[in-house]
C-alpha cells in the first residue's frame, strides 16, 4: 500500500514538472526585424549572405519622417520663382542679344518661337532694340499699336526706319491687320528716297487690298509733300487709279483756303492758319476770326451760324481756282460790329516735310 503511494506521489512529480517545463520555455521569433539586422555584430554581419537589393524596400519605414512631409506640405517660396524667372528672362535677352548681330531671319524665327508670352515679348523687344540702337518711339505710342494690332506688329513699327529688317518682320506675321499696317508704314517711309519701291510693296498685300493700300500710302505722302504726291498721282496712266489717289491725298491736304477751324457758341473760329496758304496770302484773315456766312461766288451768302462743323468745312471746300466769300468777325470785335468780308480764291493745300 505504501509503495504504491509513493509510486502516485513521484508521478505527479514528473508531471508538474513537465507542466513546468513546457509553460516557461523561451518563444523563438519567426522573422527578423530591422533592429535586429542593424545591432548585428560584425562578425555575424561578415558569415551572413549580402541582402537583395530587392528587399530593401521592406526595410524603409512605412511613414515618411515628420522633416519631409512637413516640406512637401509647406507652401512655395514666392522669391525663389520670382528669381527663377528672372534668370529666364536674363538668359532670354542674351540669347537674343548673340543671335541679333547674326542672320535677322533666323534671330526673328527663334524669338517668335518661344512659347512663353513673357519670355517671347521680351525677346521680340530686345531685338527692335539692338536693330534699331535704342531708337525708339515713344511709350505711348508704341502702346498705342500695339492695342490696335498686336504684339508683333505694335514692336514691329518700331523699325520702319530700317525698311529691310521691317519687311522682314512683316513677312514673318501671319495677322494679316498688323501686317499691312506695317507694310504702309515702310512704304510712306520710303516714298522719300524710292517711290517706285513704296508702291511696289503693295505686291505683298492681297490683290483685294491693294487699292487700299495705295490710297493709304498716298494719303500718308501727301501729309508730308503734297506737291510730290500730286505730280506722282497725275503721272498715273489708269483714270480710275488717278482719280482715287488725287482722293485719298485731298482727304488730308484738302482744296480750300488753309485754315483750320472750330465751332464755338455757335460760330466756326479760324484756330489757326497754315503758312503759304490762300488764308495767309491774302492778309485778311487772323486766329480768333469768327466766321458769320459764306457765299460760293457771287451767290447769295449763307447764314453759318448753328451750322456744323462738318458743314461748313464742306462749304469752305471747293474746286481748284473757285471763288469763296466770307464774312468774319474779329474776336475783340464788339456786339454790334458789322462783319468784313473776305473774298479768297481756292487752291491746293499743300504740306512739306523734310522727315516722316
Amino acid at each position: 500500500m505504501k509503495a504504491k503511494v509513493v509510486l502516485l506521489v513521484i508521478l505527479a512529480g514528473v508531471a508538474l514538472a513537465l507542466a513546468i517545463a513546457f509553460f516557461v520555455r523561451p518563444v523563438q521569433p519567426h522573422s527578423l526585424e530591422p533592429q535586429q539586422i542593424e545591432t548585428a555584430s560584425p562578425s555575424q554581419r561578415q558569415e551572413q549572405p549580402p541582402t537583395p537589393t530587392v528587399s530593401a524596400p521592406a526595410l524603409m519605414p512605412l511613414r515618411a519622417p515628420v522633416s519631409k512631409i512637413a516640406s512637401a506640405s509647406a507652401p512655395p517660396d514666392p522669391t525663389v520663382a520670382s528669381a527663377s524667372k528672372l534668370e529666364r528672362l536674363d538668359q532670354t535677352r542674351a540669347s537674343v542679344l548673340n543671335l541679333a548681330s547674326g542672320d535677322p531671319a533666323i534671330a526673328l524665327r527663334a524669338a517668335k518661337q518661344i512659347t512663353d508670352e513673357n519670355e517671347r515679348e521680351t525677346a521680340l523687344l530686345t531685338l527692335v532694340t539692338e536693330w534699331t540702337q535704342g531708337v525708339l518711339g515713344p511709350p505711348g505710342q508704341r502702346a498705342q499699336a500695339i492695342a490696335n494690332y498686336g504684339l508683333e506688329a505694335g514692336l514691329g513699327l518700331e523699325l520702319v526706319s530700317h525698311p529691310e529688317l521691317a519687311v522682314l518682320w512683316a513677312n514673318e506675321m501671319v495677322e494679316p491687320a498688323g501686317r499691312a499696317a506695317m507694310l504702309q508704314q515702310v512704304a510712306i517711309t520710303l516714298l522719300n528716297s524710292d517711290p517706285a519701291a513704296a508702291f511696289a510693296l503693295s505686291s505683298q498685300v492681297p490683290e483685294a487690298d491693294r487699292r487700299k493700300f495705295s490710297d493709304a500710302v498716298f494719303a500718308g505722302w501727301g501729309t508730308r509733300d503734297t506737291d510730290a504726291a500730286l505730280q506722282w498721282a497725275d503721272q498715273l496712266p489708269d483714270a480710275a487709279e488717278r482719280d482715287a489717289a488725287l482722293s485719298a491725298i485731298r482727304s488730308v491736304a484738302p482744296v480750300g483756303i488753309g485754315a483750320a477751324l472750330s465751332v464755338q457758341d455757335g460760330y466756326a473760329v479760324i484756330n489757326q492758319i497754315l503758312p503759304g496758304t490762300p488764308a495767309e496770302l491774302s492778309g485778311q484773315l487772323r486766329a480768333g476770326d469768327r466766321i458769320v456766312a459764306l457765299a460760293q461766288g457771287n451767290n447769295s451768302f449763307v447764314d453759318a451760324h448753328s451750322l456744323s462743323l462738318q458743314d461748313i468745312v464742306q462749304l469752305v471746300r471747293g474746286a481748284p481756282g473757285t471763288l469763296l466769300q466770307l464774312q468774319v468777325l474779329s474776336a475783340d470785335a464788339p456786339p454790334d460790329a458789322s462783319p468784313r468780308t473776305v473774298p479768297i480764291i481756292r487752291d491746293q493745300v499743300k504740306f512739306k516735310r523734310s522727315s516722316p
